[in-house]
């Protein structure tokens, strides 16, 4: 009988972890190719045509490579978004497609405070001059008591609306989906997107991508905010038009950008990187969700839904669960 495959493409997992051990005594070969880098389409292609789990990054899962995949069962995100898979192509054969919900939403949120402190106090660019032996004195926007809007008050919204009370400011948030009690109880106020861009400080980014928020935060958008205004993105680069916010910050429509994500990934070609050296934009390698304690979790929690799935049971996180409802089953 052939033994189970479980390919490894996450960064973030940590191969002398005794999670692993769960896998191992379930018969599985553990394939690692880890790398900070996502895999392109060619690339998963070459990689998954004899594999039954995939222990994912943002990889590239398109028809293509699910095609190739014939004993794929499940491809299991460590982390929260899967815009990167043909949910309708996993969904078609049976394979569920799982992501690790809760693991990171601290992390990301602390991880947005810090850049919306950063890019308003001129931290990185004060460390470049120290280190150049440059004595320079900038001074930047006061945080607290200022105005944070958050698209998208989802687990890491809500995370980054409780953190806002410890700064006193004012949040407006937007979303498609509310929860009014929160609201109350945060002191969160709901307003529609073009309300929250005017009127906002700071703006953060924490909605999923999807066909609806790609490019929601186009030239036209970007108009509305304040030219003190400053946008952060942690979430996805794709929501956000990179061309049209490189013009925004080179002709001063806001006063600055923290980017932990971009369209590609890493993104030598986009725009922004002709921005590089001003001491009003922060960027970062995709790493908001990826602090030691959140990186653990998330991996352990990836590990134990594959183990679920090649036990014959069904996964607990899975984003497509209609594979269960309508009784279909892993080619």
């Amino acid at each position: 009988m052939t033994r189970p495959k479980v390919l490894i493409t996450s960064w973030l997992c940590d191969p002398a972890d005794p999670i692993l051990d769960r896998l191992r005594a379930l018969g599985c070969d553990l394939s690692d190719r880890r790398r900070p880098q996502r895999y392109g389409e060619d690339e998963m292609i070459a990689l998954v045509q004899d594999v039954d789990a995939v222990i994912a990054g943002s990889d590239q899962f398109t028809a293509r490579v699910i095609a190739a995949a014939p004993r794929l069962k499940i491809i299991a995100r460590v982390g929260v978004g899967y815009d990167t898979i043909d949910l309708a192509a996993a969904t078609a054969r049976g394979i569920a497609v799982t992501i690790t919900p809760g693991a990171n939403d601290r992390a990301v949120a602390d991880y947005t405070f810090g850049l919306i402190i950063a890019v308003a106090r001129f931290i990185p660019a004060s460390d470049r001059f120290v280190r150049a032996g440059e004595w320079r004195r900038l001074a930047g926007a006061d945080v607290a008591g200022a105005t944070l809007g958050i698209i998208g008050l989802g687990r890491i919204g809500k995370n980054v609306a409780r953190r806002a009370q410890g700064f006193e400011m004012r949040v407006l948030a937007y979303d498609t989906v509310q929860d009014p009690e929160f609201a109350r109880q945060y002191g969160v106020r709901y307003v529609p997107l073009e309300t929250l861009l005017a009127e906002s400080d700071f703006v953060t980014i924490h909605t999923p991508l999807t066909p609806e928020t790609r490019h929601l935060l186009n030239a036209e958008r970007l108009r509305l905010m304040k030219p003190t205004a400053y946008l952060i993105n942690t979430a996805r680069g794709e929501i956000v038009d990179e061309a049209a916010l490189a013009q925004a910050l080179r002709e001063g429509w806001i006063a600055g950008a923290a980017l932990d994500v971009f369209a590609q990934e890493p993104p030598w070609d986009s725009p922004l990187m002709a921005l590089r050296d001003r001491d009003n934009v922060v960027f970062s390698p995709h790493i908001a969700g990826s602090s030691r304690g959140a990186n653990a979790a998330m991996y352990r929690l990836a590990v134990e839904e594959v183990a679920r799935v090649l036990s014959g049971q069904p996964a607990r996180y899975a984003v497509n669960p209609e594979i269960y409802r309508t009784g279909a089953t892993p080619v």
